[in-house]
Parts: structure tokens; sequence; C-alpha cells
């Protein structure tokens, strides 16, 4: 627990008064589990999501890649919804297998899988790009959404089996993105994730749990 002072000066006319206020203070942990309780609400009152652009960043980047578009989808802490259009041909939705694997990595492959960088040793501002060695992490904007929606195709890339077709690829790797957007969303407004945020912004309450400043 800190004490902190507030002096105000009341100007007036006739004379000048000084008031002084004293505060007790508390960190997360100080507080009853009422404040507790308090301090949470209060902060989910006031809670934004801060992963909108990125996570639409990461879904444009796929529109774009594919030949789908996304259409009336939403996500928040408890669901999520999706509709797409396929502008693929027939005969493509239809690929499966092993004829679906070799459509993927004859349309798609340079851009699934980018050359490995390398840097050389104590200068970092020279680099050179691998002809051999290739990565996969975060391909499309560099967010960590990008491996969420890609996760269906590498999946079927290293096991391509009969039962799924593009089409249901696509939806596949739609219905992981987003469910991990809601996922990410509700542990951003769980309780552990604010119990996280009082510690890094060494957040101060009263001790009814009403924030202080």
């Amino acid at each position: 627990m800190e004490r902190d002072t507030e002096t105000d000066n009341l100007n007036t006319d006739s004379d000048m008064r000084t008031i002084t206020r004293t505060y007790d203070l508390f960190q997360l942990a100080e507080l009853s589990a009422v404040a507790r309780e308090t301090a949470y609400s209060e902060w989910l009152h006031t809670f934004e999501y801060g992963w909108n652009s990125e996570n639409r960043n990461t879904l444009d980047a796929f529109e774009s890649v594919f030949n789908i578009k996304v259409n009336d989808w939403s996500y928040d802490t408890c669901r999520y919804s999706y509709r797409f259009t396929s502008h693929y041909s027939g005969e493509e939705e239809q690929l499966n297998g092993i004829r679906l694997l070799k459509y993927i990595v004859n349309n798609y492959w340079h851009i699934l899988f980018k050359p490995k960088t390398y840097y050389l040793k104590g200068d970092y501002k020279k680099r050179r790009k691998s002809r051999v060695f290739t990565d996969n992490c975060c391909v499309l904007t560099g967010y960590c959404a990008d491996e969420d929606i890609l996760k269906p195709i590498y999946d079927f890339l290293k096991a391509p089996d009969t039962r799924t077709t593009l089409y249901d690829l696509m939806d596949k790797c739609l219905d992981s993105f987003f469910k991990s957007c809601r996922d990410d969303m509700e542990y951003q407004c769980s309780e552990e994730s604010f119990e996280e945020s009082c510690a890094a912004n060494d957040y101060e309450f009263l001790e009814n749990g009403k924030m202080y400043n």
C-alpha cells in the first residue's frame, strides 16, 4: 500500500483556501476480493481489443492470394461467424489428395514458403537469401494470425488426403482463423490478462477497487 496526496488551491475574490486530500493506494493483489471484482469490471467496461486491424490485414492478404471472398464475418469473445464465396472453377474446387497437393505446390509454394534470410556475421545490414532452406513463419503480413489462417494448408501438405477438397481447405483455413480471433479476444478480456496488464502498467487502485487516475 502507498499513500498519495493531492492539493487543490481554491482562489476566490475574497480569499484562497488550500485543500489536501490523502489517498491510500493499493496494488491489485492487495485489494479485497470484492474490490478486485470492481477493478476488473471497470477495466472490462473500457476494454478495447487491440488486434482487429492486424487480423483484418491477415484476412485481406489471404483473400488476395487465394481465389475467395469472405462476406458477413464477425467475432467476439463468445462466437464467430463468416460466409465466403469461391471464385475457383468447379473442377478446381473438387481437387483432392495428390492432385490438390500438386495444385497448391504449383500455384502457391512461392508464397507459402519464403527463402530463409541470413545476415552476415558482424554486419546486420548485409543479408542473403538461401536457395535451399525456406521459412513459413507469418508469410502473409508478418503477424501471428498468418499462421492460424494457413495452418490447415501446411497440415494438408504434410499429410494429403482424399477427403479434403480445395473448397473444404479454404473453409478450414477461415474457420481456423476466426476461431483463433475469438479465442484471443476471449483471453484478452480475461481476468488473467487483466492481472498481466496491471502488473505491466503498475496500475494502482483505491481501497474500493476504483482505479487511481
